[in-house]
Formats: structure tokens, sequence, C-alpha cells
């Protein structure tokens, strides 16, 4: 079913390899590629100049939005989620103004209260 491949030659691999790297081309410097970071709408509206109004407008508006994402500061504290998210145990130390850890404690103990109080029922109705 799966037969190995016939090895190649050496002589033919070798001659393989050679080729591969005659084709390939050294990377330019990085100080020959041209950069900039105030590229615009307009200046692209001037390379064609065939654009829409509408286009350019769309394209200044993504430009802003990733300019926005990547500037944007993010919390280090908390992951992203719900906000109705509880969680699995309490934090080692509460800080005395922690309201949201108050909270998921608060909601914690609300379903484990409903837990045992289920399961105190059942055992009633069962003797």
């Amino acid at each position: 079913m799966n037969r190995n491949r016939r090895p190649i030659p050496a002589k033919s691999r070798k001659k393989m390899e050679k080729d591969v790297l005659k084709g390939q081309k050294k990377l330019p410097a990085d100080e020959a590629l041209p950069k900039s970071d105030e590229t615009t709408a307009e200046k692209e509206a001037k390379k064609y100049p065939k654009v829409k109004k509408v286009l350019i407008d769309k394209t200044r508006t993504r430009m802003q939005e990733q300019k926005k994402k990547k500037e944007h500061k993010r919390s280090k504290r908390t992951s992203p989620g719900e906000e109705n998210e509880v969680r699995e145990s309490p934090p080692a130390h509460i800080h005395p103004e922690g309201e949201r850890w108050q909270k998921t404690l608060d909601l914690q103990n609300k379903t484990k209260r409903k837990k045992l109080t289920a399961k105190l029922n059942r055992q009633k109705t069962k003797k």
C-alpha cells in the first residue's frame, strides 16, 4: 500500500539544491526599501486618479480604525470575556475596594446556597 519513495541519487540531489539556490535572490537591505508611516488617502488617490471619493473616504476611515486599534490601551489585569462570567475560584487576596471581586463572590455564594437547598430538599423528599 504505502511504498517508500526511491531515494534520489546524491549527484542529482546536489544538482537540484544548486538550481534552487541559483534561483533565489538576496533580499535588499532595509535601507533600500522605502518606508513611510504617513500614508494618507490623498497620496493614494494621486497614485490612482480614477478612484472615487467614496473609496477614498472608506480607506481613510479604515486607516483611522487601524491606528486607533494599534494605539488602544488594553488592561493587563483582566482577560476579555463576558461581564456575567463567574470565576471558578475566589481570588487569593481581595482588595477592600475591589467591587467586582465582591460581586463575583456574592454570585458564587448564591449559587452554592441554591445547590445546597435543592440537595437538602431532595433528601427530605426521599425520607
